[in-house]
């Protein structure tokens, strides 16, 4: 029986070079095929050198990627750099110097308070700003590929000047007058239509991505919500379409059921709709490990999400994984 592969986020680099290499040791003993390093996080501060995002403090005399990278090369790791696309908070140079671009009116993160700003994606400007820091991890460094995550819109609708405008325009209708749970009210829009152009963008800048690391004979992965399609009504994530597209080498449902029951189903579930596509993409179940879970317990849950038919896991997150969690892990 084939081994499963195995991968873990990280949501932070260490704060020093023998840290970094100690990571990459680690996960290659316990035989893991992919770290995915966060290097640009929703504050929109950059943990890498940058010359588009602003730069952590604590980065700026050595770059933390460079060196994962190349340890992780020695070891035989993997390495897929991992952006937090559209958030963009309090250290954001998008935002602070264009804070009309921000999105307006979604309820997961609080209009005027910059610690939960995203960037609205419809904007140009934006998909421009966002592409340019994949651009900088795609040419600079010799990573095995580059992460996709918040790739989506935010929690509830964006009534930005732009998207006002925008849906007037392509969809001929007022974007403040969506009636969606009053049926029988003759402004209710069309779902459908409201769902595909609120979709477009994200999808669009999926396409660029994949674009350029394609070029450059890069990887592409993607965290996803894993309920689809319930994302495309919540968060306008249409990661099916991606993968039967071919738009994706990996695909990491985000399942963090601590039950197991649960997590294997919507695990079959991935299962299944990634089947239904044409195009070969690796799906990696994301799981994660309750830091309550002893070892033995989050083994079983580990096996029990691999019976669902996943070849692999992505377990967030790399902090939470002991000595001997590591150990067990190697086995499997």
């Amino acid at each position: 029986m084939p081994k499963a592969r195995k991968a873990t986020w990280l949501h932070k680099l260490p704060s020093t070079r023998d840290e970094v290499r100690r990571v990459a040791g680690r996960l290659a003993e316990a035989e893991f095929d992919l770290l995915i390093p966060c290097v640009k996080q929703p504050s929109g501060i950059a943990d890498y050198q940058s010359s588009v995002a602003k730069v952590r403090d604590e980065y700026r005399g050595w770059d933390p990627l460079m060196v994962l990278a190349e340890e992780a090369g020695r070891v035989g790791l993997a390495v897929h750099a991992w952006c937090c696309v559209f958030p963009e908070g309090p250290d954001s140079n998008l935002l602070n110097a264009h804070p009309e671009f921000a999105a307006q009116g979604g309820s997961e993160w609080r209009v005027g308070e910059p610690q939960f700003r995203w960037a609205c994606p419809h904007r140009p400007e934006v998909q421009d700003y966002e592409a340019a820091i994949y651009q900088e991890l795609i040419g600079n460094y010799p990573i095995a590929g580059v992460h996709l995550d918040y790739i989506r819109s935010s929690a509830g609708l964006c009534f930005c000047d732009y998207c006002r405008r925008d849906y007037a325009q392509t969809m001929g209708a007022d974007l403040t007058r969506l009636g969606f749970f009053e049926w029988n009210r003759r402004e209710a829009q069309d779902m459908d239509r409201w769902i595909g152009w609120r979709c477009e963008p994200v999808t669009k800048f999926v396409r660029r991505i994949r674009a350029s690391s394609q070029t450059a004979g890069k990887e592409l992965s993607a965290a996803v919500f894993f309920y689809y399609p319930g994302g495309l009504f919540d968060v306008a994530q249409d990661w099916e379409t991606w993968v039967r597209d071919g738009l994706l080498d990996y695909v990491f449902p985000m399942n963090y059921s601590p039950s197991t029951q649960i997590a294997a189903k919507w695990t079959r579930n991935n299962v299944d709709t990634v089947r239904g596509t044409s195009r070969q993409c690796h799906h990696w179940e994301g799981i994660l490990r309750p830091v309550s879970m002893t070892t033995d317990r989050f083994i079983r849950h580990v096996e029990g999400v691999l019976a669902a038919g996943v070849k692999g896991v992505t377990i967030f997150e790399y902090p939470y994984l002991t000595d001997e969690d590591l150990a067990a892990l190697r086995g499997l």
